[in-house]
């Protein structure tokens, strides 16, 4: 096997959250390995998702669906019978998942990213101008009454936590800010986060 067909492989597998590059290599040579059918059949479910993904023009998250008939919208977003009141804010797409299996009936926004604490700039490389722009309008509108801040409880999920606290909390003397409590270990990513736990930091937030 010509070894650079693995390293081409593997190189793209090191952009996975969380894989190394021993892990980068496994996957390569799995993939190498396999019978045709496989990798044809992968090789068309990777296509055909990022064809039927769009993100939505409101809360920034990745879902598959059309948006043709709800103006770019989720189906949470335009959900007319969900809390327009409350907004969690969440570092990735797949955290709302966590949420659907709670009773949180309220709406999202993704920040598309944490803020390492070593970066100067709290605004640059995540959604939080959006964010901004949208908690302006929704408060202005007197919509939009608390925002929460749903983050990993890691060092930069806590640093996160309090820049976005600092960039919101001059837009609006009657917007509630609150953070999860602390129903979640520490270190704990929402993504994985069992319903229990999440129903506790959501009762516990302050």
């Amino acid at each position: 096997m010509h070894n650079d067909s693995v390293d081409r492989l593997a190189k793209l597998f090191l952009k996975f959250p969380g894989i190394g590059e021993r892990q980068a290599r496994r996957f390569a040579y799995f993939i190498l390995t396999q019978q045709e059918g496989y990798v044809d059949s992968l090789a068309r479910a990777l296509v055909a998702a990022r064809t039927h993904a769009n993100t939505c023009a409101r809360c920034l998250r990745i879902f598959e669906g059309s948006v043709e008939s709800s103006g770019g919208l989720c189906n949470i977003c335009s959900d007319e019978h969900r809390d327009q009141s409350s907004i969690v804010v969440v570092e990735k797409s797949q955290d709302i998942e966590s949420f659907n299996r709670t009773d949180y009936n309220g709406l999202f926004f993704v920040l598309n990213g944490l803020i390492p604490i070593v970066q100067k700039d709290i605004i640059a490389g995540t959604n939080a101008q959006k964010l901004i722009d949208r908690v302006r309008k929704d408060t202005s509108e007197n919509v939009l009454q608390e925002v929460i801040l749903a983050f990993p409880v890691t060092p930069n999920g806590e640093h996160t936590d309090s820049a976005i606290r600092e960039l919101l909390s001059p837009i609006s003397l009657d917007l509630t800010i609150t953070s999860l409590g602390r129903g979640l270990s520490t270190g704990a990513e929402l993504e994985y986060a069992d319903p229990a736990s999440l129903e506790a930091s959501l009762k516990k937030r302050e």
